[in-house]
C-alpha cells in the first residue's frame, strides 16, 4: 500500500495495524485472523482488535465461526465507506465547532479595550490569511478604507486559491453585517481600481455602501469596533505590501471609525462624479 493511501486511512482513523490488516484482506479475499498476521505483518496481539474496529466500520465482514474468518468487501463498497466515515466525521467537527465557538464566545472577556493586543504579519500573504481573514469573521459591522495595495493583495491571494472575498460576502450574508467600503485612488491607480470593481462585481454587489475617494495613504479595516488592521506599503517592494498590523484596541478602533465617517461623508457616491478615464496620462 503507498503511504499517500495509507495516510488517507489514518485519517479516518485507522492506526497503522488496521491499515496493514485492511490490506492484508484486500489480499487473501478470505482469510483467518493467522492469515493475517503473516500477510499484512500486524502481531497476534494486536489482530483481533484491529479485525473488530474493521468489521465495527463496516470496512470488511466478519464470520462468527471457529475460527473466526474475515472477507474482504469490494473495492468500491471500501472506498464508498470511507468516504462516509470522512463525512461523518466533518459533521460531527462541524457541529462540535458551533458549540465551541459559543463556548469561546462566553469566555471572551467582557472588559475590552484596557489591555491592547499587536499582532505583526509580515508579507501580503500573511496579511490576507492572518489579518484580512478577520473580515470573514466579523459579528456585526466592518468599516473599510482599501487602496491599489489592498487591491493587489486580495488579487494575489485570490489567485493562489483563498477566496477572501467570497468568505468575506458568505459571511456577511448569514449574519447580515454591515459593511462599508471607502476606495481611495488616483488617476494613476484609477484603471486598476476599476479592473478590480469589474472583476469583482458579485462581492462588491454584496457590500452595504462603497464610495470613492482620493488616496489618503494610509488603508485601513475596523471589525466590529474592536479589531483595527492596519496595513502597510512601500514603493522599494515589488509587491508593495510589505507587511500589516492587527491591533486590538477599543479606543483606536472608535478613533478610526470617527475618521472613517468623516472620510464617508466627504466621499464621492460613484466614479461618475469625476472623469475616470483607464487611458488617461495623468499622474
Amino acid at each position: 500500500m503507498r503511504h499517500s493511501d495509507s495516510e488517507l486511512l489514518a485519517e479516518i482513523g485507522l492506526t497503522l495495524y488496521e491499515r496493514k490488516a485492511l490490506a492484508a484482506v484486500m489480499v487473501l479475499g478470505v482469510a483467518d485472523a493467522a492469515s493475517i498476521c503473516r500477510e499484512g505483518g500486524v502481531p497476534t496481539s494486536k489482530i483481533y482488535r484491529a479485525m473488530e474496529k474493521l468489521a465495527q466500520l463496516a470496512l470488511v465482514q466478519a464470520q462468527p465461526t471457529r475460527p473466526k474468518m474475515y472477507a474482504a468487501l469490494p473495492p468500491d463498497v471500501v472506498v464508498s465507506r470511507v468516504i462516509a466515515i470522512v463525512r461523518e466525521h466533518a459533521d460531527r467537527l462541524s457541529a462540535g465547532g458551533e458549540d465551541l465557538r459559543r463556548l469561546f464566545a462566553s469566555m471572551t472577556g467582557k472588559v475590552r479595550g484596557k489591555h491592547p493586543f499587536v499582532d505583526l504579519a509580515l508579507g501580503a500573504e500573511s496579511h490576507v490569511k492572518r489579518h484580512l481573514v478577520h473580515l470573514a469573521d466579523a459579528k456585526s459591522r466592518i468599516l473599510s478604507y482599501m487602496e491599489c495595495g489592498d487591491l493587489s493583495s486580495i488579487d494575489l491571494a485570490i489567485d493562489a486559491g483563498f477566496p477572501i472575498l467570497r468568505r468575506i460576502a458568505r459571511n456577511a450574508a448569514e449574519r447580515s453585517i454591515h459593511h462599508q467600503v471607502v476606495f481611495g485612488f488616483s488617476y494613476r491607480t484609477a484603471p486598476q481600481l476599476l479592473e478590480f470593481l469589474k472583476k469583482h462585481s458579485v462581492e462588491v454587489r454584496n457590500l452595504t455602501g462603497v464610495r470613492y475617494s482620493g488616496e489618503v495613504g494610509h488603508p485601513f479595516h475596523v471589525v466590529d469596533e474592536r479589531i483595527v488592521i492596519l496595513p502597510l506599503d512601500h514603493p522599494f517592494i515589488p509587491e508593495g505590501r510589505f507587511a500589516s498590523l492587527l491591533i486590538r484596541d477599543d479606543d483606536l478602533a472608535r478613533n478610526l471609525a470617527n475618521g472613517f465617517e468623516n472620510l464617508w461623508r466627504k466621499a464621492m457616491r460613484s466614479l461618475q462624479e469625476i472623469n475616470v478615464d483607464p487611458r488617461s496620462k495623468h499622474v
